[in-house]
């Protein structure tokens, strides 16, 4: 046994200086990096949302991308049947929107621009402006009848045929309120300030994103509904 006063040696031979150096600029460069690549992490610009106003024209001449950007954005399109009535009404490659941001008294079937300018009207343009109007949200929107209708342009003489003929139309009759209240657009076209203001609202951002919309303010044919196309009349009325 060697001598109690004896100090005590280490366990461990400390490492030569230079290695012990190289040790902490190794640490030094790890931590850094590290931070570099959290940073990076953190501000790295989102890539664009898919389903976007700016794209609606491109979705009209591409149903596989328009139906893509809807179910990237979680809105179920399915396809719907094809259907031709004559050579005058029908329409291929439409889309049923059975799942919306706001449901609709049935789920219409139309092309798919006219769907997704539907989501993003709803998502952008409805929603906000019923809690800042109305103090609540939509539960429902009203429907004035199918989206799809084999029949010309009300009121024409010359037999135009309505772009509900091709499924590229529809007409919102009024909105189920979360307090169970219809507010309709007859009614309301003229009614509280309130309702005024948020018929009005919603008619206006539906020009941002359809190429057609009529209301109350158009003619009598439209006293009771917003009429919303993706035709190749561009009006706001």
């Amino acid at each position: 046994m060697g001598d109690a006063s004896e100090a005590v040696r280490p366990m461990f031979k400390p490492l030569p200086p230079e290695v012990e150096r190289a040790r902490v600029i190794a640490a030094g460069v790890l931590l850094v990096t590290t931070i570099i690549a959290a940073f990076l992490i953190v501000t790295r610009p989102k890539p664009p949302e898919a389903l976007r106003t700016d794209r609606l024209t491109e979705f009209a001449g591409n149903v596989g991308e328009c139906r893509r950007a809807l179910a990237q954005a979680g809105f179920e399109a399915p396809r719907a049947e094809d259907v031709s009535e004559g050579a005058r009404c029908g329409y291929r490659n439409a889309v049923t929107l059975s799942a919306s941001p706001i449901g609709f008294s049935e789920a219409p079937t139309t092309n798919c621009a006219l769907a997704a300018a539907l989501v993003l009207w709803q998502r952008d343009v409805v929603a906000p402006a019923a809690e800042r109007h109305l103090g609540q949200a939509v539960a429902r929107i009203e429907m004035g009848g199918p989206a799809y209708a084999c029949r010309p342009v009300a009121g024409r003489r010359d037999g135009r045929m309505s772009e509900h003929a091709r499924a590229n139309a529809i007409d919102i009759s009024g909105f189920t309120l979360a307090d169970g209240r219809v507010l309709a657009v007859r009614g309301g076209w003229r009614g509280a300030a309130g309702e005024r203001r948020f018929l009005r609202a919603v008619r206006d951002g539906a020009c941002e994103r359809f190429r057609t919309v009529l209301s109350p303010d158009y003619n009598r044919a439209h006293a009771d509904h917003l009429h919303l196309d993706m035709g190749g009349y561009a009006l706001c009325r």
